[in-house]
């Protein structure tokens, strides 16, 4: 059971970097190899053929959803910065008003 835990977190933490990063076709080869290392550590450990199957399941959705995850904080940060900045603009262009003597 920590094996699936493990992977699945792993498996997020990893498609949240992807979301911030890249665009989404680099998730084929990242579920391609996902799905590997999974099949993988299932044969190793001599699991079930279930199992293995539920492990590959549960990394290539962890991974979709940690993507949508970073994609979401990317967007998030970009219009934060821009409000920033577009406040900070507003700001900067008006004039500056001198107390009458």
């Amino acid at each position: 059971m920590l094996t699936f835990v493990t992977f699945g977190l792993v498996s997020l933490l990893a498609g949240m970097v992807l979301g911030q990063r890249f665009k989404v076709l680099a998730v084929v080869p990242a579920i391609a190899a996902s799905s590997l290392l999974a099949i993988g550590f299932g044969i190793a450990h001599s699991e079930g053929l279930g199992r293995t199957v539920l492990l590959a399941a549960l990394a290539v959705a962890s991974l979709q959803i940690g993507y949508l995850l970073g994609v979401a904080i990317r967007y998030s940060l970009a219009a934060a910065r821009t409000s920033g900045l577009r406040t900070a603009s507003i700001h900067a262009s008006q004039p500056t008003r001198h107390a009458a003597h």
